[in-house]
């Protein structure tokens, strides 16, 4: 960590006081380890530092090909035009959650040129860069840092160890950021130390969901009450009786399927005697009414315009609520023959035109009917969904902080990476290799076992663990715990918490589940 700018390196610094930066530029030809007293920094102030080299001409044609978001904080951008320039280090741009194109765009306002114009007088430069961070007080040795952050191993010390971590981060995330009346923000952007106007029911649901599970997991009356409060809130937001005794979630968008589910399964998981039995059989009804005997289920209850849409993702909420009902033997659930039926239908869909966003509810789904009635159908069809998902998650070949996420380049249209896929796929393969063993099956159980693994390593590079993590957040209580999108895009949202803490929680107490 002796790095020292040459005559040809430039050292971007930013000097921050609680996250805040309160002095930044380039320097040049100096130790990291001098830097602070070079540029004047105090003892318990924090400096990020980028050692930039190996500057590189990007024609215009080459832009995206050099310029794209796997490279976002680790290669650094500079725009000339005459005399301007701007000079934009890897760390300022996860720090500042800003994208090349955005800052391409941002340089031709200023200058006052449109990009053909730049494109004739003006010049882009791509850089890499060394990163550090200074983190001040009596430990000032120089912390390496890649992409903004410090790397996950892929192995950690002790067995479940990113599974715990995930857990008491996020559930103390959830605790930290929940109002008086129970709501939990949907989306807060660290860079700006704002909420986002975004909403999303599902997601608020989702949350619902596994602040319950954890109180259960806890055996804690507190977390209980705080899980009961946001499901309060979020009922009391978005309930709508809508007629013929039946109940749905309501959204200015209009009313999804999924979001009926989900509430129910909050539901299913918090309900304290009578308070919320009034909303689930309503919900259920509700469910209950858009079952479909070509599809399995329609999608919207209105506008029936988007009836279908997002049917991968609806129709697993909808039978995992179905077979938990089923399970727990409320009033208006259906029978186990009725879920079967629905089971088939679904089954021969999915077949018919596969999408990966159907397999992590689907199998929970399945787990949930299996242990009802030890058919194997449910087992095997688990099976086969998450042996078809698992040549998406990635792994070798990629940037130390990107392993163990899913995504297929092949197959853009099954969606980006994004941290909330990432944990609800392994929410589903935590299922399957339950099952898996449950079978005998030992070594598809080990296949999963690895996943599982390698999607907690993604996971919890995601989440915001401490100081070094954070060490652009002027914030810091609003997202310790959190995970962001992903390893270039700091927004943080509740469901990207959800998923993980509902999958590690099947990870260290497999009972905790559906199954």
């Amino acid at each position: 960590m002796n790095s020292r700018g040459g005559p040809s390196e430039f050292i971007w610094y930013c000097i921050r006081r609680n996250g805040v930066a309160r002095r930044k530029g380039w320097t040049r030809g100096v130790n990291v380890g001098e830097l602070r007293r070079h540029i004047e920094g105090q003892a318990d102030e924090s400096v990020e530092v980028c050692v930039a080299t190996k500057f590189r001409v990007v024609t215009r044609e080459r832009l995206s090909q050099v310029f794209f978001n796997r490279v976002r904080g680790v290669v650094g951008m500079e725009i000339k035009l005459a005399d301007a320039v701007s000079r934009i280090a890897p760390t300022q741009m996860i720090a500042n959650n800003l994208g090349f194109d955005r800052a391409l765009d941002r340089f031709h306002a200023e200058q006052g040129i449109d990009s053909s114009g730049f494109a004739t007088r003006g010049m882009v430069r791509a850089f890499s860069a060394e990163q550090f961070l200074l983190p001040g007080g009596d430990g000032d040795e120089p912390v390496k840092l890649y992409r903004g952050s410090t790397t996950v191993d892929a192995l950690p010390p002790a067995e479940n160890e990113h599974a715990a971590g995930l857990v008491d981060g996020i559930g103390h995330w959830m605790i930290q950021n929940q109002s008086n009346d129970g709501r939990i923000p949907y989306k807060y952007w660290p860079s700006r130390g704002m909420e986002s106007p975004a909403d999303n029911a599902i997601r608020n649901f989702l949350a619902s969901w596994s602040l319950a599970r954890l109180a259960k997991f806890r055996r804690s009356a507190r977390l209980g009450e705080a899980a009961r409060r946001n499901l309060r809130f979020n009922l009391s937001r978005y309930f709508q009786h809508i007629g013929n005794g039946r109940g749905a979630i309501v959204e200015s968008t209009g009313a999804k399927l999924g979001a009926s589910a989900v509430a129910g399964l909050a539901i299913l998981e918090a309900s304290d005697g009578q308070e919320f039995l009034e909303e689930l059989g309503m919900l259920a009804e509700g469910i209950n009414s858009l079952a479909d005997e070509d599809s399995g289920f329609r999608t919207f209850f209105f506008p029936r315009a988007r009836d279908g849409d997002n049917w991968n993702f609806y129709s697993g909420e909808a039978l995992l609520f179905w077979a938990e009902a089923t399970r727990l033997g409320i009033p208006e659930a259906p029978t186990l023959a009725q879920c079967a039926n629905t089971f088939e239908l679904c089954r021969a869909r999915h077949k018919r035109k596969r999408n990966p966003a159907f397999v992590p509810w689907h199998t929970q789904a399945c787990a949930s009917l299996f242990a009802q009635t030890g058919r194997r159908e449910f087992a095997d069809f688990a099976f086969e969904l998450n042996d078809w998902l698992l040549p998406m998650q990635q792994w070798d070949g990629l940037p130390p902080d990107m392993r163990g996420r899913f995504y297929d380049p092949a197959r853009p249209d099954f969606g980006p990476p994004h941290a909330a896929s990432t944990g609800a796929y392994v929410e589903g393969i935590a299922e399957a290799a339950a099952l898996a063993h449950t079978v005998g099956d030992h070594a598809r159980a080990s296949s999963y076992e690895l996943a599982i693994s390698r999607g907690l390593r993604s996971l919890r590079q995601l989440q915001f663990r401490d100081a070094r993590d954070a060490f652009y957040v002027s914030k810091r209580n609003r997202v310790m715990g959190a995970l962001r999108t992903e390893v270039y895009d700091n927004a943080v949202r509740v469901d990207s918490a959800a998923h993980a803490l509902l999958a590690a929680m099947k990870i260290l107490q497999p009972a905790i589940g559906v199954s």
